[in-house]
């Protein structure tokens, strides 16, 4: 096999790659796909941890990214909806690698995390700023979409709405419409 050119980038996709597979994220498993030997990896990340929350990163970075250019222009209710459906869409889609993502515990130890969910977070609240002018109302509908599209998310990817008669796809933005004109009343 031809000898690869590592770089921290080519580690992450290898490892998004093997996530999205089914395959449980491994220094082995990721050296084994890029040709070389796990201590090769050491260079690029202190430990297995360290590249899980680079992967975490990498994936709130596409989220924001895609998310930006779906809702560009878009406002007020409809706008979050927008928001929500395509960050939903996209979390079932790569179901495997959202799963990493929600298991992986809040910390400040890794910036580059900080930093991806920070940017997502202000995509966000830019966004129900357009709807709510109140403070609290903002973080009672942020806390709501966040409540509602990861339920949603996770109740979907693992097949726990069984009752097909009402899809979840069509329920999820009513659900969510109902609930943010809620929040000014």
């Amino acid at each position: 096999m031809p000898r690869q050119i590592l770089s921290k980038q080519k580690i992450i996709e290898t490892s998004v790659s093997l996530i999205e597979s089914g395959s449980e994220l491994s220094f082995s498993l990721v050296a084994q796909q890029l040709g070389t030997r796990s201590q090769a990896l050491y260079s690029y990340f202190s430990n297995q941890q360290e590249l899980s929350y680079c992967v975490v990163a990498w994936a709130i970075n596409q989220v924001s990214q895609q998310l930006q250019q779906k809702i560009f222009g878009q406002t007020r209710i409809k706008g979050i909806i927008a928001l929500a459906t395509e960050f939903r869409s996209l979390a079932l889609k790569h179901f495997k690698l959202t799963q990493l993502v929600l298991k992986m515990p809040r910390t400040n130890a890794y910036p580059e995390v900080t930093a991806a969910f920070e940017q997502l977070r202000s995509l966000i609240n830019q966004l129900l700023a357009t709807e709510y002018s109140d403070p609290k109302q903002q973080l009672l509908a942020s806390r709501y979409l966040r409540d509602l599209t990861i339920g949603d998310i996770v109740n979907v990817g693992t097949d726990w709405f069984a009752d097909k008669s009402l899809p979840a796809d069509k329920s999820f933005p009513k659900m969510l419409e109902q609930v943010l004109k809620n929040i000014a009343n």
